[in-house]
């Protein structure tokens, strides 16, 4: 929720992002390198392109219209009892916050090491819907012969309150009512998926991923940078080299 142009925009009035969590990295966007292409004046020196682009005007987004928008991640989800969301990772590995509203959330996270099979997350296989999750498998995984560094973190989630999960962990929700609550997927620096994160992003957001590497190394973090992939940085080096080419004609 929260586009420019979605009539949901009006709900980041009222929304804002809990001060205890870390600053999201997906901010850090070039605007200019979705844009050099085409804009002949871009230098690619400015750091006024690491901005978040969702806040930006109507007016202004219409102007910029080559900018990549940043991938989803935010979401106002409601469900009835017994609905809920199968065993899963988070997209591009990003860290997530869900706070609830209303209702009643039961979650099971597992470390990022268990066995994915193990838990039901089979490769191209439809997702196990949780409340049969819950059937044929939460025995199982809280019996005590169940193996001590794959035990799963048990969460019954109320109003008002607030789920991290951390990137790469295995999770599943059931609602235990009719439950709203929203949900918040960032980028982090911090945690051991990082590298696996800028993999990620780099294949299922192509586009993307070279404006965040540009926008990183504009404002100062290529230390952020050095663990994307290859094609990556060739890829924003191409663009930079256009960029000259049009300042020199």
């Amino acid at each position: 929720f929260g586009d420019d142009d979605s009539p949901t925009s009006v709900l980041l009035e009222e929304y804002s992002v809990p001060k205890c969590f870390s600053p999201d990295l997906f901010d850090f966007v070039d605007d200019d390198a979705t844009t050099a292409e085409t804009n002949e004046e871009t230098t690619g020196n400015e750091c006024s392109g690491c901005v978040e682009s969702d806040e930006k005007s109507g007016e202004e987004s219409n102007q910029a219209t080559n900018i990549i928008p940043r991938p989803p991640y935010r979401w106002v989800l409601i469900g009835p009892e017994r609905s809920g969301t199968g065993m899963h990772v988070d997209p591009l590995w990003t860290n997530a916050w869900v706070t609830v509203l209303q209702g009643r959330k039961r979650w099971l996270l597992f470390p990022p090491d268990t066995p994915h099979a193990a838990i039901g997350m089979v490769n191209d296989k439809p997702q196990i819907p949780s409340s049969i999750w819950f059937r044929d498998f939460y025995d199982t995984v809280t019996s005590p012969s169940w193996p001590e560094e794959y035990k799963p973190v048990e969460v019954l989630q109320y109003p008002g309150e607030t789920v991290y999960v951390p990137a790469g962990w295995p999770h599943l929700v059931l609602n235990l009512e009719l439950t709203v609550a929203v949900t918040h997927n960032y980028a982090s620096e911090h945690g051991p998926f990082f590298e696996r994160m800028w993999k990620e992003v780099a294949q299922d957001e192509p586009d993307f991923a070279v404006a965040w590497y540009s926008g990183l190394e504009k404002c100062g973090r290529g230390d952020l940078t050095r663990v994307a992939p290859p094609e990556i940085s060739d890829q924003v080096e191409l663009k930079d080299d256009r960029v000259n080419a049009l300042g020199h004609r």
